[in-house]
C-alpha cells in the first residue's frame, strides 16, 4: 500500500505550527494540525481518526498544500454556510432594537417579518452584539 507524508522544511514547520495555534478558522487549523502530524510520520488512517475525516480530506489537504502551499490551506470564497443575518441587516436591526427595547422577541418577529427569514432572538442576539456593537447587544437583554 502507499504511504503518503508531507515533508515540511523548518519555515513551512513554523508557519504550520503558527496557523494550527492562532488562526480563527477551525478548517485551516485542523488542516494545518494534519500537515505537521503527517510530516512527524502519522499515517493517513491515523491522520483520518485524530482528526475526524476522511481519507479524501487528508489526500486533498495533501494536494492543496502541493500545489498552493500555505494559500492552499484557506477555505476559498464561497465555502461555509452563508449566515442568515447579514451585514445589509444591520439599519433594520438598529431600528426595531430603538421600537422595542424588550423584549427581544418583538424585534425578533418584527425583522422575520421584514428580512422574510427564520431566526432565534438568541440569534439575534448575538448578530446585535457582533454587527451593531455592545451599546444595542447589552440592551436586548
Amino acid at each position: 500500500m502507499h504511504k503518503r507524508f508531507i515533508p515540511l522544511d523548518a519555515d513551512e514547520r513554523t508557519t504550520l505550527q503558527a496557523g494550527w495555534h492562532h488562526h480563527r478558522q477551525h478548517q485551516f487549523r485542523a488542516r494545518c494540525q494534519g500537515l505537521l502530524l503527517s510530516a512527524d510520520g502519522q499515517s493517513v488512517p491515523a491522520l483520518m481518526q485524530v482528526l475526524h475525516v476522511s481519507r479524501m480530506t487528508v489526500y486533498a489537504w495533501f494536494t492543496r498544500w502541493e500545489t498552493g502551499g500555505l494559500a492552499g490551506r484557506a477555505n476559498a470564497a464561497g465555502q461555509g454556510r452563508p449566515p442568515v443575518l447579514t451585514a445589509a441587516a444591520e439599519q433594520r436591526g438598529q431600528a426595531a432594537v430603538r421600537a422595542n427595547r424588550q423584549p427581544l422577541k418583538k424585534v425578533t418577529a418584527t425583522l422575520r417579518q421584514e428580512l422574510n427569514k427564520g431566526f432565534s432572538p438568541r440569534m439575534l442576539k448575538r448578530f446585535l452584539k457582533a454587527v451593531v456593537g455592545r451599546g444595542a447587544g447589552s440592551a436586548t437583554g
